[in-house]
């Protein structure tokens, strides 16, 4: 006990510690999934190209807060998608100071080739988790944000 009486925990079994090795470890995973397809993308492109296909027309503003991404990350992110010829920014038709960015014919064929492999990993972590199991664990974590929003 510290001299707060808080009982001290080895980091390995806090719940913030095992939820970064998750994430971490989705990452890699996510990474060697790119890689082993020669995308040349990295985890958060294709996150924001993901994002993009599944909110097309949507602005840069929505899609940093979608993704948890800052403002500059993701100008540089779509930049670099766009130079990829990933997505197509096109001016508002309401807001000339606004960009709507959708997928590109070639994003969404890389979308289509992906897809299968991304599924798949993201179910390793869930292998053996009863329907219940899974509902309980999507309950609790939505707890966790609206805990820490509060």
């Amino acid at each position: 006990m510290d001299n707060n009486g808080l009982v001290e925990q080895p980091i390995e079994k806090l719940y913030v510690f095992l939820m970064e090795q998750i994430i971490q470890k989705y990452r890699e995973i996510a990474g060697e999934t790119l890689d082993r397809y020669q995308t040349g993308l990295s985890v958060d492109e294709w996150i924001v190209l993901k994002q993009v296909s599944e909110n097309d027309g949507c602005s840069q503003i929505e899609l940093a807060r979608s993704t948890l991404t800052g403002p500059a990350k993701m100008t540089r992110t779509i930049d670099t998608l766009a130079r990829k010829k990933l997505i197509d920014k096109q001016l508002s038709e309401t807001d000339r100071r606004r960009h709507q960015i959708f997928v590109s014919p070639k994003g969404k064929k890389l979308i289509r080739e992906l897809w299968p492999e991304v599924l798949a990993y993201r179910q390793l972590a869930l292998k053996n988790f009863s329907t219940s199991d899974k509902q309980s664990l999507s309950r609790l974590l939505h707890q966790m944000v609206e805990n820490l929003e509060s």
